[in-house]
């Protein structure tokens, strides 16, 4: 695994850096580009706890043209994201550490006349600095019942402190007195979804789409209602043969594990139980 990593980080980076040679060519003005960039890019963004489908809803992007898609990009912007979280006042600081991370990305898919589409989580609590800077991004709220999302992040030891990935996991505060590792994770599904509630809110409902990962997984209309929100093509053979590829499934079986529901009440506005 560790071998792959490094083959595909250095085959993204020597093509970069033959993109960027081919760029130079191509710039009229660059001192008004980064306002021509966040004016006119539309770029898209899926919102999530993580572990919620979104290879699926990757590949389902690879169907259409003119887009360039990334669902594990570099920096990953694990510990900012944190920082964004709980620095929601602090919007400056956000936007500055979304455009150190993404800008460049974004602006060369701009300078190619490609959309920039990302459905990696660690951008959820970016949405409010993602939005004000480009006027023109949609964002995708995709969530999955937090019993199977409790369960995955288990099998995943989140809250153990043992992974690299628990410095950017959002942590409940200390005076709850929420202790067990079960109920850590369920404390987080429930507050990054309210998260994105709060962001979908202002953000008006011509800007975001909210699916429900059972859904998608099952039903091909609600792959092409995603699709077709965005504007997207792709046609309904193409699609269903996506959705019968089995994508990032883990061989471990997962064991159900018991948590304070009191802790997801938004369980009940999204799934009615």
């Amino acid at each position: 695994k560790l071998l792959k990593e490094w083959f595909e980080f250095n085959t993204k980076y020597w093509k970069a850096l033959k993109l960027r040679a081919k760029l130079h060519g191509h710039l009229k003005d660059s001192e008004v580009l980064p306002d021509d960039v966040l004016a006119n890019a539309a770029p898209v963004f899926v919102l999530s706890t993580g572990r919620v489908g979104t290879m699926l809803l990757t590949r389902l992007f690879e169907l259409e043209k003119g887009l360039h898609i990334e669902h594990e990009a570099l920096p990953e912007m694990l510990y900012t994201g944190k920082l964004a979280y709980e620095n929601p006042s602090n919007i400056e600081f956000t936007k500055g550490a979304f455009m150190a991370g993404r800008y460049e990305a974004i602006r060369d898919c701009q300078l190619q006349n490609l959309r920039y589409v990302e459905t990696n989580n660690r951008l959820t609590f970016f949405a409010p600095a993602m939005a004000a800077l480009f006027p023109n991004a949609k964002f995708i709220h995709l969530l999955r019942h937090p019993d199977s999302f409790v369960s995955s992040g288990i099998q995943r030891n989140w809250y153990t402190g043992k992974t690299i990935t628990d410095e950017g996991r959002i942590a409940p505060a200390k005076d709850l007195g929420i202790e067990r590792q079960e109920d850590k994770i369920a404390w987080l599904w429930n507050a990054t979804n309210a998260f994105i509630d709060d962001f979908k809110a202002g953000a008006g409902k011509d800007r975001t789409l909210t699916v429900r990962s059972e859904d998608l997984f099952s039903n091909a209309e609600e792959a092409e209602r995603i699709l077709n929100w965005l504007d997207f093509n792709a046609d309904k053979r193409s699609i269903q043969k996506v959705l019968n590829t089995p994508v990032n499934s883990s061989r471990k079986k997962k064991t159900p594990q018991k948590y304070n529901a009191d802790l997801t009440p938004l369980v009940k506005k999204y799934y009615g139980n």
